[in-house]
């Protein structure tokens, strides 16, 4: 076998003090990130982390892989009917190591002294199984072996089980009793709340025109066919101003518009807005109602360029043009 990359491992590595990365925003995640780590720090260092597809269990384990890497080995197997030759050598190669072994039981004995080899030099490497609860049984029993190997009597790997529910029947079974008394707990995420939209209300003169749910990541503004919000009047541009919606923000540019956009009575050329701004375009009026509006950002903490503006509106063009192409042969259909 041959050993790709060493990997050293800061003493502050599981600190209970880490904050988790930045992406976490609702407290269920809060809650289940510190569990990942109190699993890294638990002497026994097994976690069971279960949660509907609608909880965001994949983006959890994608932020707590990244915060380790280059910290601890770490491998990420999906254990959807998965034979236990596939499960070993899947955890060989992602912890850096070549794989040229078939059989099990030779899988099994390099991937024993790769984790022991790990274990001594710096930290237990760690191994997350998402869909656990799918694995054939015979996976299963090797799994076992695998989180009944210590050094020095202290347990050589660490093992997060992922699955949408807690199954107690696998768990309880006699042979899961290798996992079972190594399980320090299991965390249950809630659902992720329903994500709230941006709102536009147009208006002019005072009376309201539309309204307008901000529904995909952008929005074309003007008084041209292509427009997503078509605003017909003597001082609006053809293309007049473009609305990019990026995670919690709302940010607007001008279009080299010729009479300029303006929001709260500013002329802008870009600018990230707020709950209840009002932006003006001619004679209308857009009132923004948008809550989750983070207004600590700066358009400059937005990594978005020119050109993926341009992109943005090329694209806007293009989908309205798909839009009319469809409609005309509809149709010539009914004709």
């Amino acid at each position: 076998m041959k050993h790709r990359e060493s990997v050293g491992i800061p003493e502050r590595s599981f600190n209970k003090n880490d904050r988790p990365t930045t992406f976490v925003q609702y407290p269920s995640q809060q809650a289940a990130f510190r569990f990942l780590d109190s699993v890294l720090i638990d002497e026994r260092g097994i976690g069971l982390l279960h949660g509907p597809k609608s909880s965001g269990k994949s983006a959890l384990i994608t932020q707590f892989v990244e915060k380790l890497d280059g910290v601890v080995s770490v491998a990420v197997i999906d254990g959807t009917r998965l034979k236990a030759p596939q499960l070993l050598s899947g955890i060989i190669e992602q912890y850096g190591y070549s794989v040229e072994l078939s059989s099990t039981d030779e899988l099994l004995n390099m991937l024993r002294v790769i984790v022991a080899q790990q274990t001594r030099s710096h930290r237990a490497p760690v191994l997350i199984v998402e869909n656990f609860n799918n694995m054939f049984p015979s996976t299963l029993c090797v799994l076992c072996k695998l989180a009944a190997q210590k050094v020095h009597r202290d347990f050589a790997l660490r093992i997060i089980l992922v699955s949408d529910r807690y199954f107690h029947r696998i768990i309880d079974s006699p042979s899961m009793r290798p996992i079972a008394n190594r399980l320090i707990g299991n965390f249950e995420l809630e659902p992720l709340p329903e994500q709230e939209l941006p709102k536009l209300i147009v208006t002019f003169n005072g009376d309201t025109q539309q309204e307008f749910e901000f529904v995909n990541s952008r929005a074309l503004i003007g008084r041209s066919d292509h427009s997503d919000m078509l605003i017909n009047g003597e001082f609006v541009s053809r293309q007049h101003a473009l609305l990019i919606r990026d995670e919690n923000a709302v940010i607007i540019f001008d279009l080299k518009s010729r009479n300029g956009t303006f929001v709260n009575s500013r002329r802008v050329s870009s600018k990230v807005l707020r709950d209840s701004d009002i932006i003006m375009i001619g004679e209308h009026r857009i009132k923004l109602i948008y809550a989750s509006c983070n207004e600590s950002l700066d358009i400059d903490d937005l990594n978005i360029a020119d050109t993926a503006t341009m992109k943005s509106i090329e694209d806007a063009r293009q989908e309205k043009t798909g839009e009319n192409l469809r409609l005309s042969a509809a149709e010539i259909r009914k004709a």
